[in-house]
Order: structure tokens, then sequence, then C-alpha cells
């Protein structure tokens, strides 16, 4: 068990009195919904809390974004402090979109042993979170703490508690997500779905299908291809069934099952290195055609090829526990529905599977956390997130791609999650006292996202931004194709808007006596910005980052985040550089749901068993609570303020 592993769970803390809490984190949970299914009793547990102590809405961050808002959790702290402002944000010097998460550092001191080079100090991956997390604070104190899967946290920051990474985390090909998809429809597998993998399914007059799983390039040979797994798949199409051999396995799956997670083990050509993973496959159909859907490879916790928590042995004690579990950080896989590998009802088995999981863990840590003395239990479930940006346009019949079909069939999935999740809220306030804490809470709301918005594409037509050809089109990309000489501002990242700023960016021109007028003719312009449609306001606040942030990591922030009205968005191409020829266009696809927008139309919920001391809470409020509820002094750096 964990106390032979941990020595901080040998601890005895000085202060008197043991004390437990527990913080459920439900990413994505609206109040309106909460409120709405509490009133026509169908959250009994939410509601014993609301009753009894308190339930409201919170304030999230500028911008609602789930890495900046966990992040702010996590520090007690706005995004100025944690550094943390998008998904994304990037290299001022080349205009290069860089994850916001986490920075990959190149490994070195590199031994040659004949086709062979070694790293003799290998790749490093350093987090960019800042601030104290207040695990961090409840160590310094002894009390022992478990978080799992809490966003923002991958790599795992150095800890004597037992964390467990969660939104951030890769694949082990260093991607959030890639999967493979073997298709005997021939124009399907022609379909170019990049990143992830098609190929046309031939299986052989006795039913054999040969394929193979492509993982990472083996970086210990230079300029080595890809490594494959090779499988076979025995398709028997009378009985609608396959039995996949993998790796010295065998997997028996009838049409539309889900199997159970298959480590496969990539030979690196030098004894006793290999690189272990682990994928699902999805035997989606098999009759007249034939479609196997291969999930993307994730980390093993049992066997991690990348560090994914503290301390290491952690996530196979875990796996040890429960059995083996999804570890990259959005586990649901959204992408193979928007791209037509999924149906609908695909991804609902797929995301269930996941919440199936987080449930049995969950499940797991909360007996351990009824034995403990004293401590912390935070749990994060990703489903209800997930979820709602693929199923609301099933409730939503204004929504440009409603289906009918689908929403008679699938329509009641969201509020069904939210029983589900109310369900877990009644095994915790089952399984404590009603004298421990108990905090349910989410990181943003939901609302529709209907209409695309282009940034890019309106300052190219404001004159903003200026380009080195007339086009503008999904295959022009401002990486390539701006003329910075030119050029006052551009959008990188799903909220962010950079002035091209003089001694910043490698081709600056506005210089810093201009840069104030600009931000503000900007915010002016953005916040006039109508839908030549039907003529709403599409951006309701710009928000100039140095007005409403601390300034200790300022430099890292957009000039400008974009507060988007309810049912808009920025355009799936805009975030990367590219353009369209329109500013503002219908969104057509599965993924109708969303909370990029201005954070005060998707607060966050709040739910505890005890009352708090102000109307609306901020969700930076919570980590000073939890340390103040230990008996701590919060640290300075924590900008909230404790509850209690």
């Amino acid at each position: 068990m964990a106390a032979a592993t941990v020595p901080l769970w040998h601890c005895r803390s000085s202060r008197s009195g043991a004390k437990k809490m527990l913080v459920l984190g439900f990413d994505g949970m609206d109040p309106t919904v909460v409120r709405r299914l509490i009133g026509s009793g169908d959250l009994p547990n939410m509601k014993r809390l609301a009753d009894t102590g308190t339930f409201t809405m919170m304030r999230s961050t500028i911008p609602p974004q789930s890495p900046v808002a966990w992040g702010s959790f996590i520090a007690g702290a706005d995004p100025g402090v944690t550094g943390i402002f998008d998904f994304l944000h990037r290299d001022p010097k080349t205009y290069t979109p860089l994850f916001a998460q986490s920075t990959t550092l190149p490994g070195g001191w590199n031994v040659d042993l004949g086709k062979y080079r070694i790293p003799l100090k290998g790749a490093e991956v350093k987090l960019n979170r800042e601030g104290t997390a207040f695990w961090d604070v409840l160590e310094e104190m002894g009390v022992p703490a478990t978080v799992v899967k809490i966003p923002t946290n991958y790599p795992p920051s150095k800890s004597g508690q037992r964390t467990l990474a969660g939104m951030g985390t890769p694949d082990v090909m260093g991607t959030y997500g890639i999967y493979h998809l073997y298709t005997s429809d021939e124009e399907e597998s022609r379909k170019d779905l990049t990143p992830n993998n098609v190929f046309y399914a031939y299986i052989d007059e006795q039913g054999v299908l040969e394929g193979e799983i492509e993982g990472p390039k083996n970086d210990l040979v230079p300029g080595s291809d890809p490594m494959v797994i090779p499988f076979k798949a025995y398709v028997d199409r009378a009985h609608h069934s396959a039995r996949i051999d993998v790796g010295g396995q065998e997997v028996l799956l009838a049409e539309r099952e889900y199997s159970r997670w298959v480590e496969i083990s990539f030979s690196l050509g030098v004894p006793l290195m290999n690189l272990t993973g682990m994928v699902k496959f999805f035997l989606l159909e098999c009759g007249e055609r034939f479609r196997l859907y291969i999930s993307p490879i994730h980390i093993s916790p049992a066997s991690p090829a990348l560090p994914i928590s503290t301390p290491e042995s952690y996530s196979k004690e875990l796996a040890d526990a429960v059995g083996l579990y999804h570890t990259i950080g959005l586990p649901a896989d959204t992408k193979a529905l928007s791209q037509g590998a999924f149906a609908m009802g695909d991804f609902i088995d797929q995301s269930l599977s996941v919440f199936a999981e987080s449930r049995k863990m969950f499940a797991f840590e909360l007996d351990r956390f009824q034995r403990q003395q004293e401590g912390l239990l935070f749990f994060y479930f990703s489903t209800l997130d997930q979820g709602q940006h693929m199923f609301w346009a099933l409730n939503d019949p204004q929504h440009p791609y409603y289906h009918p079909v689908e929403a008679q069939r699938y329509g009641g999935i969201t509020d069904d999650l939210y029983r589900q999740f109310d369900a877990e809220v009644g095994r915790a306030m089952a399984a404590l006292p009603p004298e421990v804490p108990l905090v349910v809470m989410s990181d943003h709301g939901f609302a529709p996202f209907r209409r695309e918005v282009n940034i890019n594409t309106w300052l190219v037509k404001e004159g903003y931004l200026t380009m080195t050809t007339p086009d503008l089109d999904e295959q022009v990309s401002i990486l390539d194709s701006a003329d910075w000489g030119k050029s006052r501002a551009y959008g990188l990242g799903l909220n962010g808007l950079y002035l091209n700023q003089r001694g910043r960016e490698g081709s600056g021109i506005v210089t810093a006596q201009e840069r104030r007028r600009l931000l503000e003719e900007l915010k002016g312009k953005l916040e006039a910005l109508t839908d030549p449609q039907n003529g709403a306001r599409v951006i309701t606040h710009a928000y100039i980052s140095e007005d409403v942030f601390s300034r200790d990591h300022l430099d890292r922030a957009p000039d400008i985040i974009l507060g988007f009205a309810r049912g808009y968005r920025i355009s799936d191409s805009s975030p990367l550089g590219q353009l369209s020829p329109e500013v503002v266009v219908d969104h057509l696809n599965w993924w109708s749901g969303d909370h990029l927008i201005d954070p005060l139309h998707v607060p966050a919920s709040f739910l505890a068993n005890f009352k708090i001391n102000r109307d609306v809470p901020d969700i930076k409020d919570i980590a000073p609570t939890i340390v103040r509820h230990f008996g701590g002094q919060v640290p300075a750096g924590m900008t909230g303020k404790p509850l209690r």
C-alpha cells in the first residue's frame, strides 16, 4: 500500500485535532443545468448539499478554459500568477504556437553506438504552471493529500504527496490522441483525417486482416521510421465478431464491443529497452462493412514511459488495485466523432467507459480516504465536459448541426450524465461523517457553439494584419503568409490576440508609445463587432490583460483576451493562424457546446456541505479555503480568499 511508499503518510502533524476534506472536481458542470435538475428532483444528493450547505454559481477565470481555471484553482491565484492563459501560447520571436501547460526540453550528452544514439541525459518535460500548489502547502504542514487526475499538472510537480496527472498528459506519441481506423469502405479509407491514421482493411479469403499499430519514432536511431506493432484480425462476418492477435495476446470482440486495455511493447533495439503503451480495440462494424477503431496509445500506468504520478509507483499502485485505466488527458475521443469515425452511439459508449473507469478509481480512493485519520482527497472527472461539448446540439433545435433522428434517440444523455454524477456525490456523502467538509465544484459552465469566428480574417479585413497573398481560405496561414513588417496584431490560441510589438515579436512594429492606444482601439472595435446574419454582438468583452491580471507572469499573456458572446466561439482554424473567407459562419460539427467565451456567460458551479462567507465565490478562493481548514497560514502568493 501507499503507506509503505510515501514517507508523508507516516507523518503526524503537531497541530491539534486531525481533519479531513474531500473535493470533487466535475469539469464543465453547469450551474443552470444543476439548478434545473435539482428543481425536477433528479439530483437528490446535490439538493441535500444545497439545502444544508451551499449551492451557487462561481466565478471562473478569464478565459474560462480548463487548464487556465484548474491552474488558478491549484495555486489559489489568477492566471497572472500561474502563467497559464490558454491551451496555447506562442514564441514571440518566431510566432510559433506552443503548448502552454508544458515544454519538452531536448536531451543531451549522446553516445553513438553503431546505428544507435544513446542519450546519457534524456529529454525533460517541464511543467509551466507557476505558483504554489495547495497540496504542497499541506505537505509542509504534514497533512497528507491525494490528488487524482487534476488538470494542469503534467508532468506532475515534484511532491511527497500522491498525485496523478490529468488534462495535459499526452499519449506515447507525445500528442493528445492519435487513433487508428481500419475500414473496408474504400471511400472512407481515402479520407484525410490527419493526424489520425485511416487504412483500407483488406480481408483475405480466409477472413484475415493483417494490420499495424503505428507508434513513435525510435529516438535512439536517428532518422528512423515510426515503430510499429503488427496485429492480425480473424474476421467472422457470419457471427459479427473478430479475434485480434497482438503482441502475443488474444482479444475476442463482438460487433460494437469495446475491448479491455491491451498493453503493447515497442522494442527500441537495445537490450532491456522497450517502450510500453496500451490500446483498446472497438469493433464498430463486422457485417457487410468491417470497421475497427484502435484507441490512441495511452501511457501504461503499470509501466509508464513518461512521468505521470508522484511517487512514480502511485500510478502502478492504482493499476494493481483497479486494473489498467486511461491516462491521456482528454480520454473521450471527441475527434473520432467530429471526423465521422464514430457515430454518436459509438462516442457515448466510449465516453461512458471512461466514466466507469473513473468511478472505479474514485471508489478505491474514497475507501482509502475513509480509513485515513487525516488528509485531503481531490478527485477529478472529465466526462461531463467532454460529453457536453458533443451533446449540446442533441437538445438545441436552433443549432445548425441539429439532427432530429439523433436528438430523438440520444437527447436524454446529458441529463442522465448529471444524474450519474449526482450518484457519485451520494457515494461520497454516505462514506463520510457530516463534519468532514465536502466540496463539489466545476471550472466553468457551458453554452451553445452555433457560430464560429475567425479572428485573423477579421484582423485582415480591418487592416491590422497584412498578408502576402490576397487569398483568404483555410490553406493560408499567418505563420506562412503574414507580412509582419506591415502587421500590427494577430490571433493565436483559443481566446488570445497579440500586438506585433517592437522588441518583443521577432518582426514587431508596434512601439511602446502606440501600444495602449492600439489596445483601446482594438477593444472598442472588437466589442462592436456584429454578426452579419442577425446583427447580434459577437464579443461582449475584450479584456486587456494588463488591466485584469496580476503581473507576476503577465509577459506570457495575450495582450487581449476575447470574451465571445453566448453562441459564438473562435473557429477551429483560427487558433493556429489559418484564415477563412468569412469572419463569422455556421459551426457544422458535433462539437456543438463550448465555454471558450466571456466568463460572465459560463460561470462554474460550487456546492458544499457548509455555508460560505460570500454570495459568489471565485475559483481561486478554494485553495485558500483548503489551507485554512487544515489550520495553515494562506501563502502570500494565493490571491484568493478563504470561504469560511
